[in-house]
């Protein structure tokens, strides 16, 4: 194992729940910081159960678990579309002390997302990692499906990251809160993939769960 690969969204970044509640006011909705979490992790494993890209459709599996009136539904799905692709995302707790002890292990790291455009910056500006000098993580590179043009579950989106880690995929791992693009994808692409599930929501043997990135960090580096 020579380089980690991560996800950013619901790994870690994770969807504002302060902008849940902005986007979601109109509707009579006001949910607190656990149920937004549990939301996001919901409307994953809808998109894994139907097995392909449909946000629309987990936008509204989001609404309806949050308790919007079923004559609202579509316009909160909405609504639920912006927090994801207008509102800036906040780091998931402790995420950024993680990848530094991956760093401080010897490992290298990159970062595989499907996002807007602006992963890098966000990632950035939260300091949990960048491609640049900094007190935080560095990583080889993050690749973003907006800028590079592809996205997972094809294969191809890895590709770009392990191109410039110039490591064979059998040397990395990849780790993402899906399975339909990112256990999928990355094992299209050669890459052992851990599935990071924090409700058990899959039930899927075939491949790995851990609950956070603090969990895969203290399993892996405690089998070294």
């Amino acid at each position: 194992m020579k380089a980690v690969l991560l996800d950013a969204g619901g790994v870690l970044l994770m969807p504002d729940p302060a902008a849940f509640r902005v986007r979601l006011a109109p509707y009579g909705i006001a949910p607190d910081d656990e149920a937004c979490h549990r939301a996001h992790f919901l409307g994953m494993a809808e998109l894994d159960r139907i097995g392909r890209t449909d946000y629309p459709h987990a936008d509204r599996v989001i609404a309806q678990w949050l308790g919007v009136a079923a004559g609202e539904v579509e316009a909160a799905a909405d609504a639920i579309k912006d927090v994801y692709l207008e509102d800036p995302f906040v780091p998931v707790h402790g995420v950024a002390e993680q990848l530094l002890r991956l760093q401080a292990a010897g490992i290298r790291l990159a970062i595989v997302s499907n996002a807007t455009g602006k992963v890098a910056a966000e990632l950035a500006k939260h300091r949990i990692c960048t491609t640049a000098d900094s007190d935080c993580a560095y990583v080889d590179v993050v690749i973003d499906s907006a800028v590079v043009g592809v996205e997972k579950p094809d294969p191809a989106i890895f590709g770009f990251a392990l191109e410039a880690l110039q490591l064979p995929p059998e040397q990395c791992v990849y780790l993402g809160d899906s399975v339909h693009f990112d256990v999928n994808g990355a094992r299209a692409a050669g890459i052992p993939a851990v599935h990071v599930a924090p409700h058990t929501d899959c039930a899927a043997i075939d491949h790995p769960h851990v609950a956070s990135v603090h969990a895969f960090v203290d399993q892996l580096l405690g089998t070294w």
